[in-house]
């Protein structure tokens, strides 16, 4: 229980290592007395740890063994600190670290062991903040304002930890009392005694009740916010601002006018306010502003109540360009509008469903804590969109079992739903922001003809092919099979045979379910042998950084399917039958729902969807299937293999091998004349790409390509290395050893935050190894991706450290939120041509050869000079930008397609040829002018 005048004790520590039982010590020690919520005494102090403190140690706290020279023992300051901590409730950012690791100093010096309780602000954060961008100290402080001038400093961290612990307390004590008793129920979970901090706040709430918030409901044992979709009363259409006046006038002096922008805006506004519109593409480059340049004349465009469709790559976009819209478009314009961000319905929480499993016995500590987390989030957001907690992918187990899936799901929640309040979102808005997978496959729903903005238009293309890909793996799918097998009959616990035990009816349905999951599971397996068999023994496979492929010819894949038949026939029938077994014992469950004990509710969850897993699973082959034998002509199929030798892992893919007529007829006719916008659009002056990408003609569309004014002259350079080796003739090795002493001659001259990109993720490991190993840039923080953890959390540390190194490929390319501003070195390792040899960029070339055009100068060199000019625009991105540029891939000069990559790039980037001895001469050259 917390008590009125109750202390507790903040306290962080730094340390040399963090194994007391390998030698770590302490080095210094913040803590902090709170009390009512206010800090009321301090403590603070180096530590002598009688040990030189490690080198990353210093360089992650900036602690350094002068610092400690002369600073007490721990044995001299041990009891005034054990005395410090008595009667107070310890509390710290991760406590399992900090509490054992002093209770063992302690110990140590002779001291009884520190019997106070502890309760951890991480979990509390997470709980009460779920919607936090991270919960590392430094984080929170940002997000919640907390002054944190010395991060991992003890001192520092304690006062910043103290902060966080009185906001969570405030935070904690305006949620409803359901809510805090629903947390109470789940709280035991959390480390040590942290429990006592939701004990506390329901005992205080209880004595001293109040009315729930206005802007929130309780329904069904749930506190939701309150739905709210009335739409606008629509006023007179408001003229828009055509001059510079106009516009200044409306800006108000807090956006600033630019010329460039307002042209931008005008040709939008005068091309569709006309009756006949015609299909636009704008190429606007970076800092230009084009997100509020097409939302501007759009907004007065939509006062006739023809919706806008704005569509971007990622959804990470999309939350950018809601927040341009709420933040800089809608205070400044005369009349209201509404916006919304549309996702698939995946990514949605179902309430009906949560509330099912709620009070469940979850298997594990993480659901539990989940639960937590959405019970205090389900106050606070008023769109269920699941991405905004960042609680795992959509194929995540417990993800599964709370999101919707079907257009069937039951809904006891009426209007309170989180996807009935997106369709009643979507009827009213005026905007609509989606994401480009989103509009490929829900174009046809957009009945009223509304306006298209299609955002990064580059990759909308590339994003039909992802969404057409199929990808059916044998190894997963009989996992699956596996897992339902588990659950079905299981010799240790209560399983689903024991849970509908005692009807005939019922032993017949898991009989069924049984002989039919073992039938499929022996199909498959056949299936899987033959398609080795057929495809690939004693065949030489292409490699990738994904393992093996080999192309199949429609034609083959419709002959060994028709050798087949009787095969793939017991398959559709044993999956049939799995179907109706499934259905009929879900009814059950349904219908009988009283009888139930709480646990089975969640081995039903468990069993539903693991079979809805194998569901989708063996949808995707029947896809496939049905393409080989109706339309085998538009896809490209491959097998994919981790092996050469071996079939366990087999995955049969398919993709469509173009976009030829599919904006045409699936997506043109549901929309006015589209708009299409990007920084970077064109790989050349009289480029035909993009044009046959997106199915366009190029003489109907109106086209411009607004100036790009950043001072390159002054402030940026390319550099071209002539004498770098050729990758594609050099052994991997020796190519990687040349790139990893060319990356450490450059570095340990100019020392600046360096973001390198390859094409290859086993590039990127061998040279990440040969640079740990370099000591000239052992002060250097070095990130891989595929090494060094999850792309966010490699983002993350390249953000908040100074001397770092980040070697990415991929989405590192583009479309990753870069600090553009603090990255002053990019270098591309290789040209970026994707690989001749994959089963896709094959049937491309080779569809390309059958209408007699040339595949590297209409596919391969478009495509990698698109890519080249986004690598280039991941640093030069702001006005006041510095930044080079270096290409360690000879080609470029050496090769008669250099010539035309180079006149693609900015007119005004200056370009310097020279050897791999002269580039840190170079750099340092620069730098030292730039930065005067």
């Amino acid at each position: 229980m917390l008590l009125e005048n109750q202390k507790f004790a903040v306290v962080d520590i730094e340390t040399t290592g963090t194994n007391i039982k390998d030698g770590a010590r302490i080095i210094q020690i913040g803590a902090v007395i709170v009390q009512n919520n206010k800090i009321i005494q301090t403590f603070a102090t180096n530590i002598n740890p009688e040990a030189a403190i490690p080198p990353a140690v210093i360089q992650l706290t900036g602690i350094t063994n002068k610092d400690v020279h002369d600073a007490p023992l721990f044995s001299d300051v041990a009891q005034t600190l054990w005395n410090f901590l008595q009667d107070t409730i310890f509390v710290a950012h991760n406590i399992n670290f900090d509490f054992p690791f002093l209770v063992a100093e302690f110990k140590r010096v002779g001291l009884p062991t520190l019997e106070i309780d502890g309760i951890d602000t991480v979990p509390l954060a997470q709980i009460l903040y779920p919607t936090a961008p991270g919960y590392r100290l430094a984080d929170l402080s940002q997000y919640l304002a907390i002054k944190h001038l010395q991060p991992h400093r003890a001192d520092s961290d304690a006062q910043a930890t103290a902060r966080l612990f009185m906001d969570l307390w405030q935070v904690a004590r305006d949620l409803p009392l359901l809510t805090l008793q629903t947390l109470q129920k789940f709280a035991n979970i959390l480390p040590r005694q942290t429990s006592i901090f939701f004990d506390a706040l329901v005992t205080e709430r209880q004595a001293n009740a109040n009315q729930l918030a206005a802007h929130l409901v309780i329904a069904n044992d749930l506190v939701l916010t309150k739905a709210n979709q009335t739409a606008f009363k629509r006023t007179q259409p408001k003229r828009y601002p055509n001059t510079q006046r106009a516009k200044e006038q409306l800006f108000k002096g807090a956006i600033e006018y630019r010329g460039e922008q307002a042209k931008f805006m005008n040709l939008i506004y005068n091309n569709f306010a006309h009756p006949n519109s015609s299909p636009m593409m704008l190429e606007a480059p970076t800092g230009m502003g084009k997100t509020l340049g097409y939302l501007l004349p759009f907004a007065y465009l939509s006062q006739t109540g023809r919706k806008t469709v704005i569509s971007v790559p990622t959804f990470l976009l999309q939350e950018q360009v809601m927040h341009v819209i709420d933040q800089k478009l809608a205070p400044f314009l005369p009349f209201k509008i509404q916006a919304t961000m549309v996702k698939g319905r995946q990514h949605y929480i179902d309430l009906t469903k949560f509330r099912q499993i709620l009070f469940s016995k979850a298997s594990n500590y993480a659901d539990q804590f989940l639960k937590m987390r959405i019970v205090v989030w389900l106050t606070m957001t008023t769109t269920g969109d699941l991405d905004e907690i960042q609680i795992g992918n959509p194929n995540t187990f417990f993800r599964q079992q709370i999101a919707y899936t079907t257009k069937n799901d039951v809904n006891e929640f009426g209007e309170l739903a989180f996807y009935e309040r997106q369709q009643a979102a979507i009827k009213n808005a005026d905007m609509l922001v989606v994401n480009h997978a989103f509009l490929i496959q829900h174009a046809d729903e957009f009945t009223e003809q509304p306006f298209l903005v299609v955002d990064e238009a580059h990759q909308l293309a590339p994003s039909v092919l992802a969404v057409s890909r199929n990808q059916f793996s044998f190894a997963s799918a009989l996992k699956s099979i596996t897992q339902l097998q588990g659950l079905l009959l299981n010799n240790h616990n209560r399983d689903i045979f024991d849970i509908f035990r005692g009807s005939l009816g019922n032993d017949e349905l898991l009989k069924k379910i049984s002989s039919a999951t073992q039938g499929i599971a022996e199909n498959l397996n056949q299936l899987l042998m033959l398609l080795y068999r057929h495809f690939l023994l004693n065949v030489q496979l292409v490699t990738t950084p994904l393992g093996f492929e080999k192309r199949i010819s429609s034609q083959g894949m419709a002959t060994f399917f028709g050798q087949h038949t009787d095969l793939i026939t017991r398959l559709q029938n044993d999956v049939t039958d799995l179907k109706l077994a499934l259905a009929g014992l879900n009814n059950i469950f349904e219908t009988e729902n009283q009888r139930w004990l709480a646990n089975d509710f969640e081995q039903m969850a468990a069993f539903q969807a693991e079979a809805n897993l194998l569901e989708q699973q063996l949808e995707v082959f029947w896809t496939l299937h049905a393409q080989v034998l109706n339309d085998p002509e538009k896809g490209v199929f491959w097998l994919n293999s981790n092996s050469q030798n071996q079939s366990s892992n087999l995955i049969l893919s398919s993709s469509l091998i173009n976009t030829e007529a599919f904006f045409t007829d699936k997506m043109y006719p549901y929309f006015q004349a589209p708009i299409f916008v990007g920084a970077t659009l064109f790989s050349s002056a009289r480029s035909q790409y993009v044009f046959d990408q997106l199915n366009l003609v190029k003489d109907n569309v109106k086209v411009k390509r607004f100036a790009d004014n950043f001072p390159y002259e002054a402030q940026a350079q390319l550099v071209l290395v002539s004498d770098a080796p050729d990758p594609r003739q050099t052994n991997q090795f020796m190519y990687s050893d040349y790139l990893a002493r060319q990356i450490k001659q450059l570095l340990t001259g100019v020392s600046k935050k360096a973001l390198i990109l390859f094409n290859s993720l086993a590039t990127i490991e061998q040279v990440t190894k040969l640079l740990h190993g370099m000591p000239e840039l052992h002060h250097f923080t070095i990130l891989a991706q595929g090494v060094s953890g999850s792309n966010s959390k490699i983002l993350r540390k390249f953000k908040d450290e100074e001397h770092v190194i980040l070697l990415g490929s991929g989405g590192f390319w583009e479309g990753i939120d870069m600090p553009s501003d603090e990255i002053e070195l990019l270098i591309i390792t290789r040209l970026p041509f994707e690989n001749p040899e994959s089963p896709l960029i094959q049937a491309q070339n080779d569809w390309l050869e059958q209408q007699h055009r040339n595949p590297f100068y209409n596919l391969s060199l478009p495509k990698a000079i698109l890519r080249l000019r986004q690598g280039i625009g991941r640093i030069l991105r702001t006005p006041d930008a510095i930044g080079m540029v270096i290409i360690l891939d000879a080609r470029i000069v050496n090769k008669k397609y250099g010539k035309t990559i180079i006149n693609a790039l900015p007119k005004k980037l200056p370009i310097n040829t020279i050897t791999s001895a002269q580039i840190a001469a170079t750099a340092a050259d620069f730098f030292k002018r730039t930065l005067k």
